[in-house]
């Protein structure tokens, strides 16, 4: 078989470099990686070794990235018909901004008047009840009465508390505060309007219920949401997703807004092979709108800790990056973790100090020396 000059040299320069750094016998382990492999200025320049200076660097911005913005979910709220009934008006559009308590719609109802009466009649037993335990409770006290009428007569006032609770929990239901309870339990009449109120201060941002239309308990009557933070769902290539972490800066350059990732997903989308990147806006929300179809642009995971080195400084054994590092007396291997990789330069996260140079030139040697030549992979 033949073999070229250059190989020839290549494999006569790793093997001296071998036999040179290591004069123990062939039978000696290889290096392990936090081992420091010693060489000589005169052996670093026979394997053709060269190194360059790290380079503090911030992880590339993605730009153009496409995305929507969504309302969080906490943040929109159903305005519903609590009973079944006429819609008699509706005091708000859409795109209106309204006030927590605001009311925004009136119903008539029957079935109002029916949980009110209902209400009235547990109110009265329950003042019964109160008024029977308080006299039994006298007298037996005076030893008037067995024990056994006292304690039914508790357990009947614990019935109609239980009941009464219940009642006034289906009157707030139906939009009843309870002040106008209170005004329902001192003699106010029965009525049949239903005040439809907002449950949040925000913006309308669908009537879905008009004046004159007949509803079904439960049935919505409009849309409303507080738009101040929003989101935005970042379409993000699996391949470009390293750096991005949690806490990440973001911006909307159209809309001149900027806010921070919350979270970033863990499917991938099978069509477009895309991840979901959730971006909070609070600074420049105001110039987005819901559903709005926005390019955004995200910054990678820089700063301490971030370095850039040539992607030929980058050695792979057993499934771990590193790097190797200069020292007074060889180099010492480094692990890394490689945030981006691209064909020229990579992106990588270590505890370096900065000062610190790494091999560039000769990598292939270092990482025989380490594993041990017949283990280089």
């Amino acid at each position: 078989m033949n073999v070229s000059p250059i190989s020839r040299a290549l494999r006569a320069g790793v093997c001296a470099l071998a036999l040179a750094a290591t004069p123990a016998p062939a039978t000696t382990p290889a290096a392990p990686a936090s081992e420091l492999l010693k060489l000589t200025a005169a052996q670093q320049s026979a394997a053709g070794i060269t190194t360059v200076p790290l380079q503090a660097r911030q992880a590339a911005a993605l730009a153009g990235l496409p995305g929507q913005v969504v309302i969080p979910n906490e943040q929109l709220r159903v305005v519903s018909a609590p009973l079944a009934g006429l819609v008699e008006t509706v005091l708000v559009a859409t795109q209106q901004s309204v006030r927590r308590g605001q009311v925004v719609a009136r119903m008539q109802s029957p079935g109002l008047a029916d949980v009110q009466h209902t209400y009235l009649q547990a109110s009265a037993q329950h003042q019964l009840a109160k008024s029977a335990l308080d006299r039994d409770e006298k007298l037996f006290a005076e030893d008037l009465i067995a024990k056994s009428r006292l304690e039914a007569t508790r357990s009947r006032h614990q019935e109609t508390s239980a009941d009464i609770a219940e009642r006034t929990q289906a009157l707030r239901a139906t939009g009843m505060s309870d002040a106008a309870i209170g005004q329902l339990r001192g003699g106010r009449g029965v009525a049949s309007a239903i005040a439809l109120t907002a449950p949040l201060d925000g913006v309308v941002l669908e009537q879905l219920a008009v004046a004159g239309q007949r509803l079904d308990a439960a049935a919505p009557v409009m849309k409303i949401a507080r738009l101040d933070p929003l989101w935005v769902e970042v379409q993000v290539p699996v391949d470009r997703l390293a750096g991005i972490v949690n806490g990440a800066e973001a911006s909307i350059p159209t809309a001149d807004a900027k806010g921070r990732v919350v979270s970033v997903g863990r499917a991938v989308a099978s069509g477009t092979q895309t991840v979901a990147v959730r971006v909070e806006v609070r600074n420049g929300a105001a110039r987005l709108r819901p559903g709005q179809l926005v390019e955004a642009v995200l910054a990678g995971q820089g700063g301490a800790g971030v370095w850039g080195v040539p992607t030929a400084a980058i050695a792979r054994i057993a499934g771990r990056a590193l790097v190797y590092r200069q020292t007074a007396d060889g180099f010492m291997p480094q692990t890394v973790t490689v945030l981006e990789s691209g064909a020229d330069t990579a992106l990588v996260q270590a505890p370096f100090k900065g000062d610190e140079r790494v091999a560039v030139k000769g990598v292939a040697a270092l990482k025989a020396m380490q594993t041990g030549v017949s283990g280089a992979q």
